[in-house]
């Protein structure tokens, strides 16, 4: 794909975009069929970069015209804010032309003809014809596909009922800042009381509910960047990169308050015990999250169901 050199559409190729004298004219015809039946969007590209055939699906992906398509600078197909660089790219593909993919892992955003984005995956075929070059661009929309992966990706890594992150991504992420520089690195573990009591009374419904109240407020407590996840059942914990004791400290009041606030208008009020650590290095993290969930234990049985300071 090129950048628009010029206005002026060039010619079309001496005889269209015949195959050869070799075919007969019913295996031409024939070939065309093909080409312009294939489910996947197809284009082919002169030497200069200018669309000389596009079939159904490709004028269907692009929201144009055959007319309009024929005689494009198919640089006009990728989003402006890329032309420069991929003209650069195009240039180096001609000078050794080979299958491949093409874009970021084989995918390139298009611009359709409404200015829409869609994400494609794009492969690439050099035809060398006498006397004339071209290229061969495959087009898929892979939108849907990429939205199914970004479902999977959340499911793998969130908790479904609260929406907080799972125990695995917890574990990732503390395995990865365990072996980080970051530091120090502040640990809250927040344990949801008379939960069994709540599930006993109003049925698993309105506990899970309770989970659900619990996980908004430390959505609005804690920054966006704090690994905020729910290890299971009335159990969830908080990873804090860079905050120190004092800050720490800050946070988990807020907190406090803002479940003080929620409760105030809450049908169930939720009760959660609280215990707070902070390592001081990235390797101490392990030992902050133990003394973190021994301080909430402790807490449980405090007024303020609150516990803090820090690792030594």
């Amino acid at each position: 794909m090129t950048p628009d050199v010029d206005s002026k559409a060039p010619p079309a190729p001496s005889g269209s975009f015949h195959v050869t004298d070799a075919y007969s004219e019913i295996d031409a015809t024939l070939l065309g069929a093909v080409v312009d039946q294939a489910p996947d969007a197809l284009l082919i590209v002169d030497e200069q970069g200018w669309i000389v055939l596009a079939n159904q699906a490709a004028c269907a992906l692009l929201g144009r015209d055959p007319a309009e398509l024929l005689g494009m600078p198919v640089d006009r197909l990728v989003p402006e804010r890329m032309r420069a660089g991929h003209a650069a790219h195009r240039a180096r593909y001609l000078r050794a032309p080979r299958p491949r993919p093409m874009g970021e892992n084989g995918r390139l955003p298009i611009v359709r003809k409404d200015d829409v984005e869609v994400m494609t995956e794009i492969s690439l075929g050099p035809v060398q014809l006498p006397g004339r070059r071209y290229v061969v661009v495959a087009l898929r929309d892979v939108t849907a596909r990429i939205r199914e992966e970004d479902r999977l990706r959340y499911l793998s890594t969130h908790d479904g009922l609260t929406e907080l992150y799972n125990r695995a991504f917890f574990e990732a992420e503390k395995a990865r800042l365990e072996t980080g520089r970051i530091s120090p690195i502040s640990v809250v573990v927040v344990d949801v009381d008379d939960l069994k009591s709540v599930n006993d009374r109003f049925g698993h419904a309105a506990g899970d509910q309770h989970l659900r109240s619990l996980a908004a407020v430390l959505r609005q407590s804690f920054r966006a960047d704090d690994i905020v996840a729910r290890l299971g059942g009335d159990e969830f914990v908080v990873l804090l990169p860079g905050v120190d004791v004092e800050e720490r400290d800050q946070i988990v009041e807020r907190f406090v308050e803002d479940l003080a606030r929620q409760n105030e208008i809450a049908a169930r009020p939720v009760k959660a015990s609280v215990g707070a650590a902070t390592a001081r290095r990235p390797g101490a993290l392990s030992a902050a999250i133990r003394v973190a969930d021994e301080r909430m234990y402790k807490a449980k049985s405090a007024v303020r169901r609150v516990s803090h300071t820090a690792l030594g």
